[in-house]
């Protein structure tokens, strides 16, 4: 990625902006996505408010496919000679990122396209998508730009004659387009995407299908809240049982998953065979469903996990572990995490200390970057706790505002460890405790610190 100056292309106004020149898959598999959702390069005028893609040269490499293509923006006033010069260099990072056994053929030949959009389809071809599929994806792309340049009974309208094109994949468009108007913080925007929801939601099929399932999620999630403590298996059953609906139960399944195991089946399977014959055909077909749906929920979590373990891979292949999590950070999430705990598991297991040195080295470091400043501070400030002088000098040096953060962070931990101690089973009751003074001893003396300097 590179911060760079050009001008707009609206109002010639220098403007500042972000962009990527190359996008290799091998090396940062996240700008696919970003290019496929049209959002790569994606700039806005501070002047004019202009808001669309930077037309500048462009290199996409996906080696394992071995394809690789050009595209340079129409520009009369450049030869052809020059638009092979300003991609040149990008070509050249392509090649020199590649181990000398990886380089092929296919890479001293690459593909000219004449336009972003035939990049973009040269690219989903790739993947096997069909021509149908990419001019049915372009065609609600063009029904979404129609939407939201209408209002009231002409956009009701156009919604009911469409009904048909308005299917969950051209939901899935529009909630990515609305994302991106939201991050641009641009009211009138937003408040138009949101008009043009609320009429998607009110008048299509879909919609009210999507509406349904949200109003179902919204009212299972306030059974099992209304439940807290009481919350078990056998409390999860009666809320199925009783469920007004399939839609209930669905919805039941995707929020409760883990507490859906052999056991809540078992006991499932023991109220219908007692149950009478009038009711025992809805709770068999409440069950089916439950089962239907915990092993997509599985398979998925499945896939997601492979993914994972795939990223991983990836970032541990070299040294420049850190430079590559940077490139993959957009992959980061709870799954990739877990993945990475489990994998680490079973390098011990395996006795792999090499494998085991960079997973451990890669989970230290997402920790570095996740970690919140204050808790930061708060495990500086306690490894010195013992020490008056260095934590009264360490306290001088924090800054107000971050003092202040460290107080209210400092009163939850506290919290959390007096629970903890109270439980006389603790097997680590006398570390619990050791911790729990140290904590206390930083929060006094920072507390105080903070009263003085407010009295001052």
């Amino acid at each position: 990625m590179a911060r760079i100056q050009t001008s707009c292309p609206s109002c010639s106004q220098p403007m500042v902006a972000e962009i990527f020149q190359v996008v290799d898959i091998q090396k940062e598999p996240q700008l696919k996505e970003v290019l496929l959702a049209g959002g790569l390069n994606f700039a806005q005028c501070q002047v004019c408010g202009f808001q669309g893609q930077l037309p500048i040269p462009l290199v996409y490499h996906d080696n394992e496919k071995e394809l690789l293509l050009t595209f340079s923006p129409p520009d009369a006033a450049k030869t052809m000679e020059e638009k092979e010069a300003a991609l040149a260099p990008l070509l050249k990072q392509v090649i020199d990122n590649l181990e000398p056994k990886d380089r092929k053929g296919y890479l001293f030949q690459p593909q000219a396209m004449l336009t972003m959009n035939n990049l973009v389809k040269n690219v989903l071809l790739s993947d096997g998508v069909t021509e149908e599929m990419i001019q049915d994806q372009q065609e609600k792309m063009q029904l979404l730009d129609t939407l939201f340049n209408q209002d009231g009974e002409t956009l009701k309208k156009t919604v009911l004659e469409n009904n048909e094109k308005i299917d969950r994949e051209f939901f899935a468009i529009f909630a990515e387009i609305a994302q991106r108007i939201i991050a641009s913080q641009d009211e009138k925007s937003i408040e138009k995407i949101k008009a043009v929801q609320d009429m998607l939601m009110a008048q299509s099929d879909i919609g009210k299908e999507i509406l349904s399932e949200s109003q179902e999620i919204q009212a299972a999630t306030e059974s099992l809240e209304a439940l807290g403590e009481n919350l078990t298996r056998g409390s999860l059953l009666e809320l199925v049982i009783n469920a007004p609906n399939l839609e209930r139960v669905k919805a039941f399944a995707g929020l409760v998953r883990p507490a859906m195991d052999y056991e809540f089946f078992q006991t499932f399977t023991e109220r219908i065979e007692a149950a009478s014959e009038n009711d025992r055909k809805a709770m068999i077909e409440k069950r089916n469903l439950i089962l239907k749906v915990t092993q997509e929920i599985d398979e998925q979590l499945k896939q997601k996990a492979a993914s994972a373990v795939g990223t991983i891979n990836r970032i541990i292949e070299n040294e420049s572990i850190e430079e590559n999590l940077m490139q993959n950070i957009g992959l980061v999430d709870q799954f990739f995490v877990q993945a990475l705990s489990g994998e680490i598991n079973l390098a011990e297991e395996g006795k792999d200390e090499e494998r085991k040195t960079k997973l451990v080295k890669l989970f230290q470091i997402i920790q570095e970057l996740t970690t919140p400043p204050e808790l930061k501070k708060v495990e500086e400030l306690v490894a010195i706790s013992d020490d008056s002088n260095k934590l009264d000098a360490a306290l001088n040096e924090i800054d107000p505002e971050l003092s202040e953060k460290i107080i209210s962070y400092l009163a939850s931990i506290i919290t959390n460890y007096e629970e903890q101690a109270a439980q006389d089973e603790a097997d680590n009751l006398e570390q619990l405790n050791e911790t729990l003074s140290k904590l206390k001893t930083v929060f006094n003396e920072i507390l105080r610190k903070s009263m003085e300097s407010k009295m001052q």
